[in-house]
């Protein structure tokens, strides 16, 4: 590899992302020459619209596939949690060690979720995050806030929120770990499947390029990330529904947990599943539809129904 051009989003975030894969590729390959390309996505675009009401599953990532499809790129980098399951033409060529992949309570008050008052407002557009908020505390206010997550953090400090529900991983490698004063564990609040990682996409006919590229996946955050990304293919969930998933590797074990939830009446439903890592993608099969049988059953149904209303 004498020179490769990587496709990214614009965001500060997606920039240092980028740069973090650059320095993975570079203790491998020293001699080697990056070269950013910015790529715009309808995310970027289209930034006073709820992610609930987006039924897209490639909002934050299409563009810069298109680019890689065609050739304009050699590589992309994406947050995992935002690529959709199903890749016809392109493949997940590596996925770096995974950062914390919890969500957080940002805010100026030191002060949990469950202490939050009605007159407090606490900013995000997630609904899976909205309803998980919405059972550890039934009354402070809940509003829709979108941007990268330095622009969240900005409009929180200036007063258009009291807190804001971030993914760990972004709020770090922005280093603005200072207004964390919560970090939201697995048992009330389980994270998007992929959350915390970092995932470099390439062309599936590039085998050369791809087997180079996979010199710096960490193993055990890919097979995690993928246990976690089967869940939510089974369950047939987009990344703004409410589903949750985290799988967690303990010497040769992997434990997956999962969650559905109800748009209407915000009941959750949360399962986990134990066995041999080398089961990871039945396990997660397995999970997925335990979960939605019985009352998991009704809800999926609910959901269903209110995606096709969209």
């Amino acid at each position: 590899m004498k020179k490769l051009t990587i496709g990214t989003r614009g965001s500060n975030l997606a920039l240092r992302q980028t740069h973090i894969v650059i320095d993975e590729l570079q203790k491998k390959y020293p001699n080697c020459k990056f070269h950013i390309k910015i790529i715009k996505t309808l995310g970027d675009k289209i930034v006073d619209t709820s992610l609930t009401k987006v039924n897209d599953k490639g909002f934050f990532v299409r563009e810069i596939q298109e680019q890689l499809i065609n050739k304009k790129i050699d590589i992309a980098v994406h947050s995992l949690k935002d690529m959709p399951f199903d890749l016809e033409k392109t493949k997940i060529c590596a996925i770096l060690e995974r950062e914390d992949n919890k969500d957080v309570l940002v805010s100026n008050m030191d002060t949990k979720i469950s202490k939050l008052k009605s007159t407090d407002l606490i900013g995000t557009t997630s609904i899976r995050r909205k309803i998980q908020i919405r059972n550890l505390n039934k009354n402070v206010k809940i509003t829709d806030i979108r941007g990268n997550v330095d622009t969240r953090v900005k409009k929180m400090i200036s007063g258009e929120c009291n807190a804001l529900v971030l993914a760990a991983a972004g709020v770090n490698r922005l280093g603005l770990e200072k207004y964390v004063v919560q970090h939201l564990n697995k048992d009330t609040f389980l994270p998007a499947p992929g959350q915390g990682a970092i995932a470099i996409e390439g062309l599936k006919e590039n085998l050369l390029l791809n087997k180079f590229i996979s010199e710096v996946n960490h193993e055990n955050s890919y097979i995690s990330t993928h246990a976690e990304r089967i869940f939510m293919s089974r369950i047939g969930g987009g990344c703004h529904m409410p589903f949750g998933c985290f799988a967690q590797i303990n010497n040769n074990e992997i434990m997956i947990y999962g969650m559905i939830a109800s748009i209407k009446n915000f009941k959750i439903i949360r399962k986990k599943i134990t066995g041999k890592i080398d089961e990871y993608k039945s396990l997660s099969e397995k999970l997925a539809f335990e979960i939605t049988q019985g009352k998991g059953h009704v809800i999926m149904n609910e959901l269903k129904n209110i995606s096709s209303d969209k």
